[in-house]
């Protein structure tokens, strides 16, 4: 099965905060996207960041703030108004995954997802804020599954990039005849959907995740789910999910992908469960951030899920079927047939009339490679990679080999395949949209989702314990791995599902009620604070030194 890697190596740019005496540094573009926070939010205070050029594209009462486009050189303005208490970055959000019959992926009986049955399913509700949900998809239920408009984003039940539709299937794929099967199996599962990636699935920013989380609450859910994440903290962010966890949500984010110890945002808030990536043999993922933030640790390579297209590519020989990857710009095929042929690196023209031309990767381009074999007569082109595993690649635009198909295979597959040489070979290399497909994903992404889906199954045997509750005992259940201990790798554990019931079946909850509320870990009001994080409400105020949550 092919492994679908997405480009998140990207990070975000560094927090900023602006206060009185300091000077943005947004970069050199005329306007720059911000929060803007109030002493006291009213139409008033909104009137002056319009009057300033200000273009509004969120605004959140309970945060004191707006979200808004404004000239670079307003900022000072604004700054210095005594109605104006913080100017700060809107921060890039992205998503987090690591670029016949039915399967179950090792992933659900890792969390033991199988061992507890999703009777009570429809007691909770999860809400996914992603790149949207191919509804149509022959494995994901489409009952009891709404969705909340998104300016810009399209219609939330397509999926042009398939990563929304990856974590769904991982929360709550059917238990039917084909695909795999998620967490939450049997059609009973609530969900609801929010897209805030659009087609590209590129990014999106913190307060657009805010109002995406709004329109979650305002839904009904219990649990929020976010494979998604930028290393840039947002105090007006991390107020709004101290807001919801008070309002009895739990919220669970992806930790990152950058393979280091940076700390990435929502998922590094106190409210929210930062959720780590292990592989199937239980060992914490290469590209996993960690940080004493992390939480619980979930699978997270190559985990097989639901996508919104079909893509085939393979090569058969010799009754062994290798699965490759597409060079982008080749020659779509539903099978094209010939004889295996050795053509070394394919520099140049063989003699390979009617051949399916075997070249191994390195000193020319993909592009001349396929070409060459194209000049030398033959019907399909393989190039196997000059070292361990596969690649994806491009031919290029304009090149006069795309009329060819052309797929990549690994090193290994590809000396294998060597070993068939003059024996028939088959390529196929067709890929459909908007259709139901299947791959296998890496990424704290897809960790994510096992988490959610995990606390929605636990919690729906237990509709009155609160979340805080719940969260404490995924938490005191988890299997632990590395140090003994809690530890920046992998947290407190491999989030156990069945461990988690017993748990709540002995120690019953007492308190919460319908799944909402209980008791806050964080400070109450009146405490002594230094900042917003460590308050039940999101709000530390007063003088330096002398600061209390109110």
């Amino acid at each position: 099965m092919k492994r679908h890697v997405f480009g998140l190596g990207l990070l975000c740019l560094g927090l900023l905060i602006i206060s009185a005496g300091s000077q943005p540094a947004f970069g050199q573009g005329e306007r720059v996207r911000v929060w803007v926070g109030f002493d006291r939010f009213s139409p008033e205070a909104v009137g002056l960041v319009r009057a300033a050029g200000g273009t509004i594209h969120y605004e959140f009462p309970a945060l004191n703030a707006v979200a808004a486009t404004l000239p670079r050189a307003a900022l000072d303005g604004l700054r210095r108004n005594p109605n104006v208490i913080a100017i700060e970055e809107d921060a890039i959000r992205e998503p987090y995954s690591h670029t016949g019959g039915q399967t179950v992926p090792y992933g659900i009986s890792m969390v033991q997802a199988d061992q507890v049955p999703d009777t009570f399913a429809t007691n909770r509700k999860i809400c996914i804020i992603d790149s949207g949900y191919f509804k149509a998809h022959e494995d994901l239920q489409d009952g009891s599954v709404t969705a909340s408009p998104n300016s810009g984003t399209g219609d939330p039940f397509t999926d042009k990039c398939g990563h929304g539709t990856h974590v769904a299937g991982t929360i709550s794929a059917i238990n039917n005849t084909v695909g795999v099967i998620g967490v939450l199996p049997n059609e009973r599962v609530n969900l609801h959907i929010v897209k805030v990636f659009g087609d590209s699935c590129s990014w999106t920013y913190s307060s657009s995740l805010v109002a995406a989380a709004d329109q979650c609450v305002n839904n009904g859910a219990n649990i929020i789910s976010m494979s998604l994440g930028g290393n840039v903290k947002s105090n007006f962010e991390q107020s709004a999910f101290n807001s919801y966890y008070n309002q009895g949500v739990l919220s669970v984010a992806a930790a990152g992908n950058g393979g280091n110890n940076q700390k990435s945002y929502p998922a590094s808030y106190p409210s929210v469960i930062s959720v780590a990536a292990i592989d199937s043999n239980k060992q914490v993922a290469s590209f996993s951030q960690k940080n004493d933030q992390v939480e619980l640790a979930a699978p997270g390579v190559s985990v097989l899920s639901s996508v919104s297209w079909h893509d085939e590519n393979s090569l058969t020989a010799g009754g062994t079927t290798f699965v490759g990857n597409r060079l982008e710009g080749a020659a779509d095929t539903g099978g094209t047939s010939g004889g295996l042929a050795d053509g070394g690196l394919c520099a140049s023209s063989g003699s390979w009339s009617g051949k399916v031309v075997l070249c191994s990767r390195g000193d020319i381009s993909f592009c001349d490679k396929a070409t060459n074999v194209k000049n030398g007569g033959g019907v399909a082109g393989v190039i196997y990679n000059n070292a361990s595993g596969n690649f994806v690649g491009t031919l290029g635009s304009g090149c006069s080999g795309a009329t060819i198909p052309v797929i990549s295979l690994s090193q290994e597959d590809g000396q294998e395949a060597l070993a068939l040489a003059d024996q028939s070979g088959t390529v196929v290399s067709v890929f459909t949209a908007d259709t139901s497909g299947y791959e296998a994903w890496d990424g704290t992404s897809m960790a994510t989702p096992h988490v959610s889906g995990v606390a929605g199954l636990v919690w729906s045997h237990f509709a009155q314990c609160s979340n805080d509750q719940v969260r404490t005992a995924l938490r005191n259940t988890a299997e632990d791995l590395g140090p003994a201990g809690k530890d920046n790798a992998y947290g407190y554990g491999l989030v156990q599902a069945a461990a988690a019931f017993d748990e709540l079946t002995l120690n019953p909850c007492s308190g919460g009620g319908g799944g909402g509320g209980g008791e806050c870990t964080l400070l109450p009001a009146g405490s002594s604070c230094t900042d917003n994080s460590q308050c039940c409400s999101g709000n530390c105020k007063g003088r330096p030194g002398a600061k209390t949550c109110k």
